[in-house]
């Protein structure tokens, strides 16, 4: 997150007083420049992106078929922020009975902020729906999500649903990773690990990995991913998505932000 600077301003004293008129005269000038300095109480922040394959924890969850997303975010400078998030999705591979479902629409609460130098803090309530979706085929859901960053290059977090994807029962997302800028070439790498425990959920819990190459051209931004998972077994292509939408895969997502 951006620094959020403070304006910390101070009355006059009745020794500045005693200086005269002429001296006190340029500090209401002095102040109203300060006033104006001082950051917007509120900024908006939003987004555009294409991806060739939406990847979410390491699955497909286009069928393997490209994405729109868009993002808009209201941001308050005291850290908390509220938004909207939506990207095409595609749940029902060939054959299968229509979901109705063609698009995800999230809507979250947070608040992000340095707890002491280095160390930053974001936590977000999200709650996931699925508009269209038919009978028998409800996937709403609401998760907690926590991230420590630390080291200027490293997060730790844990995503919490009482109640993932309808299923009944509850979901952790464990995941660590780090994002590196490579010399003065302009690209960057990024790597992350994650743990989803779906076993009251699914029976079964499964590993997903991310390696990633980034390049900023101003405004926009470009990053290419392999993304795999390791014991996404028969139960949870069952209860979630076929396995071959888990299976290691090279994506590209561009996006614009402002």
């Amino acid at each position: 997150m951006s620094d959020r600077p403070h304006l910390r301003r101070c009355a006059p004293s009745a020794i500045l007083l005693a200086l005269g008129l002429a001296v006190l005269s340029p500090l209401p000038a002095a102040a109203q420049d300060a006033t104006a300095s001082e950051p917007p109480a509120w900024a908006v922040h939003g987004g555009v992106s294409a991806l060739s394959d939406y990847i979410w924890r390491g699955v497909s969850q286009t069928q393997e078929d490209p994405a729109l997303q868009a993002e808009i975010e209201l941001e308050h400078r005291s850290g908390f922020y509220a938004g909207l998030w939506a990207s095409s999705i595609d749940f029902t591979a060939a054959g299968e009975e229509d979901d109705g479902i063609d698009y995800e629409l999230d809507g979250y609460l947070g608040w992000a902020g340095e707890l002491r130098p280095g160390l930053e803090l974001d936590v977000a309530l999200m709650r996931a729906a699925y508009p269209g979706a038919r009978s028998g085929f409800d996937y709403d859901y609401t998760e907690l999500e926590g991230t420590l960053s630390f080291a200027e290059h490293y997060h730790v977090g844990l995503a919490y649903s009482p109640d993932i994807f309808g299923l009944g029962g509850k979901g952790y997302y464990w995941n660590a990773g780090g994002e590196w800028l490579l010399g003065e070439s302009g690209f960057g790498l990024k790597a992350q690990i994650g743990h989803y425990d779906l076993e009251d959920a699914a029976g079964d819990s499964y590993n997903d990995y991310l390696l990633a190459l980034t390049r900023e051209f101003g405004p926009v931004q470009a990053e290419l991913q392999y993304t795999d998972t390791s014991s996404y077994g028969a139960e949870l292509s069952e209860a979630l998505d076929d396995g071959k939408l888990a299976d290691g895969r090279v994506s590209l997502v561009v996006g614009w932000k402002f």
